[in-house]
């Protein structure tokens, strides 16, 4: 992905296991990660002036702490992009980050790939939230701005797949059509492709699409994508004749035919 490229990662937090994890799995994914740090006093010579993403890894009770780094970070570098990773989700939490100035707050239980997903969002401009969290009103053509400094980009709607604590509700089984659909818009394919791989028209495709946004409650296509990787969609075959077993398999539910 270009913008990886484009982007230095800083990761802060308390403690280096845990910076040295996450960096390791960036790393890993092509990341530029330039730095990790305790907080914002010892980030201070190590990053200049350029396309940054902060991720403060959050593992205390002391969100106000959080809040702080957040808004001396959007004060010394207003245009960088900034993010909290915590080791466990709480109801308020998202939102105290939003206002703080962050564009995104992910949780430690999704996987490495929903994970590397939510990172590359994030790099777009789009906002990550926990689906429980309500997404911000549009504000086409303006910058948000929350807290202290200038806010990032905005699109017009936040990205919240992929993202959800453990205590979120499982959404609806998808049909085995749905299902081969959603293992292709992890893949990257365009309706087109779709309707050609799987043999159905491709205005059916756009009607599979749009079921399939609705019953996992996401907004556009990426979202969609990230949901389908955290919840093993990524391990089903994208043909519309083998889903049933694997499904079956991968639930333990008996599809209807």
């Amino acid at each position: 992905m270009k913008e990886s490229r484009s982007f230095g990662i800083a990761v802060l937090g308390k403690y280096s296991l845990m910076r040295e994890g996450i960096s390791r799995i960036l790393q890993e994914q092509k990341f530029r990660v330039l730095t990790s740090a305790t907080g914002v006093e010892e980030l201070r010579g190590k990053v200049r002036a350029q396309r940054l993403l902060f991720l403060i890894v959050h593992t205390s009770d002391d969100f106000s702490l959080v809040a702080a780094e957040i808004g001396r970070l959007r004060d010394e570098y207003p245009e960088a992009h900034v993010a909290v990773v915590a080791e466990h989700y709480a109801a308020a939490e998202p939102g105290l980050a939003f206002r703080a100035g962050a564009a995104g707050y992910l949780v430690n239980a999704i996987s490495c790939d929903a994970f590397v997903k939510c990172i590359e969002l994030l790099m777009l401009g789009e906002a990550v939230f926990p689906p429980a969290f309500p997404a911000p009103e549009p504000m086409a053509g303006k910058r948000r701005r929350t807290g202290r400094g200038a806010g990032i980009p905005r699109q017009e709607q936040a990205a919240t797949a992929g993202c959800a604590s453990p205590e979120s509700p499982a959404a609806p089984l998808l049909s085995p059509r749905e299902t081969a659909i959603l293992r292709c818009l992890i893949e990257g394919d365009s309706n087109k492709f779709i309707a050609r791989k799987i043999d159905i028209a491709e205005a059916t495709v756009k009607a599979h699409i749009k079921a399939i946004l609705r019953k996992i409650r996401v907004q556009n296509r990426t979202q969609a994508a990230i949901w389908g990787i955290n919840n093993a969609v990524l391990l089903l075959p994208a043909n519309s004749n083998s889903v049933f077993s694997a499904a079956e398999a991968e639930t333990g539910w008996t599809l209807s035919r």
